[in-house]
């Protein structure tokens, strides 16, 4: 009589998405008034409202062109990984490459946002601290389009059971629909609205859009606010 070897096989964890890539360390310049506070906050609200049993995948999604969106997402993985220990992720989806280093070209463009030397293939970590950045855009076969919306959904999906949270920097809703069609392959949106250029029309409709996505809206972040009081005046409110 044959005898069959039914026993299972013993569980392999699979590779992390970047295994193929080089991961290289660069310097961060971190804003001296980065308000660690609101961003610490940021973070716990989040995890609280969240919970999953596994790491967290959070899109900062703008109603219109502006930093907003990588500059919050990039400061709240500074502040979580440097003050709670945590390991974060932030993954750039926009067409506008980030500038790690301070001796990259600083001549902002039209929009504000400051042009970096090129894109970096490799998934890039910041000395000392549990914070990585990854541009999308840069990696070979993983061109970020609405085409391959189901390739980047199972990309997240991996990075998030090797990170306690997945910070996906869409590009802004009035310029591509790439954000609006992740948002229900995330666990959460944030809106992010630019402080004096943000219609309140855009704003209201990339809200109703994201309503419709089956995904929580956890939040929406003013970037970016002027304060036009004078300091005495504010003082006395």
């Amino acid at each position: 009589m044959t005898k069959f070897n039914i026993a299972p096989e013993p569980f392999h964890e699979p590779p992390p998405p970047w295994i193929d890539h080089q991961v290289r360390e660069v310097d961060w310049p971190v804003p001296e008034d980065l308000a660690m506070v609101d961003l610490i906050e940021l973070y716990l609200e989040v995890d609280a409202v969240l919970a999953p049993d596994r790491g967290m995948a959070v899109q900062f999604l703008a109603a219109s062109a502006g930093p907003g969106a990588s500059e919050i997402a990039l400061d709240m993985a500074w502040a979580a990984s440097s003050i709670l220990g945590k390991k974060m992720l932030v993954l750039n989806c926009t067409r506008q490459p980030w500038t790690p280093w301070p001796q990259a070209s600083a001549d902002p463009g039209g929009d504000g946002v400051i042009r970096a030397l090129s894109r970096q293939p490799e998934l890039m970590k910041i000395p000392d601290h549990e914070m990585y950045m990854a541009d999308l855009r840069a990696w070979p076969g993983r061109g970020v389009s609405a085409a391959k919306t189901d390739e980047i959904a199972e990309h997240i999906d991996h990075f998030c059971r090797h990170f306690d949270m997945v910070l996906v920097v869409a590009p802004p809703a009035d310029a591509e629909p790439l954000g609006a069609i992740l948002s229900g392959h995330v666990d959460g949106n944030i809106v992010v609205i630019e402080a004096e250029q943000t219609r309140r029309s855009s704003a209201i409709r990339l809200r109703e859009l994201l309503a419709r996505c089956n995904r929580p809206i956890l939040g929406a972040v003013l970037h970016d606010r002027q304060n036009h009081m004078p300091g005495w005046m504010a003082q006395l409110l």
